[in-house]
């Protein structure tokens, strides 16, 4: 028998979360959603099995219309150097979704890597991602490099102070002879960092 319910929490990093169906939370994991991704406040169909923790959701359908949509993958492949990959997801069997690195944070996404995404079906080429946002291991790669960017590029006091990389005060330097420097403490000055 399938029931009716409001997503009250889901975490697509862990793949869980919960349901509310009549006054009751009902506990759902990503294996039974079919390819999609659940948020705060869906209204989703599903099916009620007890499990040792309680009840569970099954076969989770989502009502939404086609364009909101969340989806969740896994990069089956990305070439940087062409700037487009496939992602495979449960909910479109036989056929992987296209995307381009333009609709990935960073433009780069590891092979294997989980993520969520939306898609618009209107491409020459098949389902298209878009919005991509890297999970669990990929997404906290993605965080590092991108805290790696900042430190080496406007992290130090003295760099970066004002909107965007290298505008405010600060010493200008040739992009031909900046060197990446790692090992340094946040909040290291450059003329500490030069000095050592």
């Amino acid at each position: 028998m399938s029931v009716t319910g409001t997503v009250t929490s889901y975490n697509p990093h862990k793949g869980w979360g919960f349901i509310e169906c009549n006054g009751q939370d009902v506990f759902v994991n990503r294996r039974q959603c079919g390819g999609f991704c659940l948020a705060k406040g869906m209204k989703v169909a599903f099916g009620i099995t007890q499990g040792e923790k309680g009840q569970q959701a099954t076969e989770v359908k989502v009502m939404c219309p086609e364009e909101e949509k969340i989806f969740h993958g896994e990069i089956k492949s990305f070439n940087p150097n062409k700037g487009y990959g496939f992602i495979g997801c449960e909910a479109f069997p036989g056929q992987d979704v296209f995307v381009l690195k333009s609709e990935i944070p960073g433009g780069f996404a590891p092979q294997g890597g989980h993520c969520k995404f939306k898609v618009k079906t209107d491409s020459e080429k098949g389902p298209a991602a878009t919005e991509v946002q890297l999970l669990g291991a990929a997404g906290n790669q993605y965080q590092q490099m991108k805290q790696m960017a900042f430190m080496g590029y406007g992290g130090f006091k003295g760099f970066g102070k004002g909107k965007g990389f290298f505008k405010g005060k600060g010493p200008r330097v040739d992009p031909a002879h900046k060197v990446w420097i790692g090992g340094i403490a946040p909040g290291t000055t450059w003329k500490e960092a030069w000095s050592t």
